[in-house]
């Protein structure tokens, strides 16, 4: 157990690293997040009145297209460079490598999360609390375990940016649905249980984690 969280943690170092060096993903991804607000901040007519109607709608649109390039993005190293067939050759399990691969990721969306939601209250006047912050991480979480499995699966074909939208968005979408109702309700657009939506999407992160970590290994070993 230990040596699989020592290893999950190399991987998402190595990946963050590559990162930190190149400066490619997050700027570029930082850069459409803050340009989607900007559109959609000129093509509704937003007032005190309806934002908070509006903007979560907007807030989970960016995130949706913003992961679906980080995830697209988890292999592609390995893809280029045919390195992630000499990880797999090494003592380190699949289901640890996909781990650092998907916590990689994960802290990749999450960078560029911290700039949509303080862009997003200053755009629409929405408030900045913890209850938006808290509920958008919790649908990270399972997003980015789907995302980076369906990543893995996608690397070696050619199509990989047309199949990957039409294999994770649906399964998705729960937690666009659910992490949606938790921020209307955190920002004054609903009256439904905020507790209740966190509580579902609690349920959805164990349920796709542990299945995606199951399966990992077979689609990491193909």
């Amino acid at each position: 157990m230990t040596n699989s969280i020592a290893v999950a943690l190399a991987v998402a170092r190595k990946d963050l690293t590559a990162e930190w060096r190149t400066r490619e993903l997050v700027p570029a991804l930082a850069q459409f997040v803050v340009l989607a607000l900007i559109i959609a901040n000129f093509g509704f007519q937003i007032d005190s009145r309806n934002a908070p109607s509006i903007a979560p709608g907007v807030l989970w649109l960016a995130i949706v297209f913003a992961g679906l390039v980080a995830f697209g993005r988890a292999f592609a190293a390995e893809r280029e460079q045919a390195s992630l067939e000499a990880m797999l050759m090494t003592p380190a399990s699949p289901t640890a490598i996909f781990a650092g691969k998907a916590l990689a990721a994960t802290l990749l969306l999450i960078v560029c999360e911290a700039v949509l939601i303080p862009a997003l209250a200053l755009f629409f006047g929405t408030p900045l609390s913890a209850a938006v912050v808290f509920a958008v991480l919790l649908a990270t979480i399972g997003m980015a375990s789907l995302g980076c499995l369906f990543a893995a699966m996608v690397a070696r074909v050619r199509a990989r940016e047309l199949l990957l939208p039409l294999l994770t968005l649906p399964l998705w979408i729960p937690f666009i649905v659910v992490g949606g109702q938790a921020v209307q309700v955190a920002m004054g657009a609903s009256s439904g249980s905020y507790d209740q939506a966190l509580a579902l999407l609690v349920d959805f992160d164990i349920l796709f984690v542990v299945l995606t970590s199951l399966v990992a290994r077979f689609v990491l070993d193909e």
